[in-house]
C-alpha cells in the first residue's frame, strides 16, 4: 500500500508541472518538438514512483524517421506511460474524451494534439478519426488500443476496425506492439500497485501504401497474429 500512496503522490508532483509546461509550449506551437521530450520525462517519472522497470526488445528496429499507426494490447492504466518510454516517436494518443476535462492534465493534452473520442457517439468518431488524419500529417506517431478498453484477463478482447480503416486511410504502416506485464503490475479492479518488470515488444511494421478498404480485416488479423505471438514468448 506503501507503493501506491508513493506513485499516487509522484503522480501528482509531477504531473501538475509538466502539464502546465506542455501548455506553455503548446500555446506557442501544437507541434513543437520540444513537447515530446517533456511527456516522455513525465512518462519515465510516473513509472519510477510505480516501481516499473522497462524493458524493450526490437525497439531498435523502428525507423525513427518514419511514422506509424502503433497497435497494442491493454491491460493497464500504465501502458500509456510504458508506450512513451519505451517508443522513441512523437506519440500521439487517441484517448477518452472524459480525460480532457481533468484540469490542466486533459487541458495539456488537447493543446498537445491528442485526440479525444466518444466511442458511444458515432458521429464524433468519425470525426475523431478525422482529426487523427490532421495529427499525422503533422508528423506524429499515433497509438491506438484496438481492444477499445482495457481487458480484465490475460486474453485480450477482440480488435474493432477502426484503427486498421485509419491506417489505410493515412497509409502509415501498422507497428504492432506487445505490452507484457502491465497486468501483473496494476490490472483493471486492482487497489494496489505492485512494482515489477513490463517488457515492450516490437513487432514487423505491415505495410498499407495501395491496400484498399476490403482488407481492414485481414490487417486485423495479421497485426492481432503479432502481438499473440509476442505475447507468448517468455520474458
Amino acid at each position: 500500500m506503501l507503493r501506491t500512496i508513493w506513485a499516487a503522490t509522484v503522480a501528482i508532483v509531477v504531473t501538475i508541472p509538466l502539464a502546465t509546461t506542455v501548455m506553455v509550449i503548446a500555446l506557442l506551437s501544437s507541434s513543437s518538438p520540444l513537447i515530446d521530450p517533456v511527456i516522455r520525462l513525465w512518462a519515465r517519472l510516473i513509472l519510477w514512483g510505480a516501481g516499473i522497470e522497462i524493458r524493450g526488445e526490437g525497439i531498435e528496429t523502428i525507423d525513427r524517421d518514419r511514422r506509424y499507426i502503433l497497435i497494442a494490447n491493454h491491460h493497464s492504466y500504465f501502458d500509456i506511460p510504458c508506450i512513451f518510454a519505451a517508443i522513441p516517436q512523437p506519440i500521439r494518443f487517441m484517448a477518452k474524451k472524459s480525460l480532457f476535462s481533468i484540469p490542466i492534465f486533459g487541458w495539456a493534452i488537447g493543446r498537445a494534439g491528442f485526440i479525444p473520442i466518444d466511442r458511444k457517439n458515432r458521429r464524433t468518431a468519425v470525426k475523431s478519426f478525422d482529426l487523427a488524419v490532421q495529427r499525422i500529417r503533422k508528423g506524429n506517431t499515433i497509438v491506438i488500443f484496438p481492444e477499445e478498453g482495457r481487458s480484465r484477463e490475460l486474453a485480450m478482447r477482440p480488435f474493432q476496425r477502426g484503427a486498421f480503416l485509419l491506417a489505410i486511410r493515412s497509409e502509415l504502416p501498422i507497428l504492432p506492439l506487445a505490452i507484457d506485464g502491465t497486468y501483473d503490475v496494476f490490472r483493471v479492479g486492482a487497489k494496489r500497485i505492485t512494482p515489477g518488470v513490463v517488457t515492450i515488444r516490437v513487432g514487423t511494421p505491415i505495410e498499407t501504401v495501395g491496400v484498399g478498404v476490403r482488407a481492414k480485416d485481414t490487417l486485423l488479423e495479421q497485426s492481432r497474429g503479432q502481438i499473440e505471438e509476442m505475447l507468448s514468448r517468455p520474458s
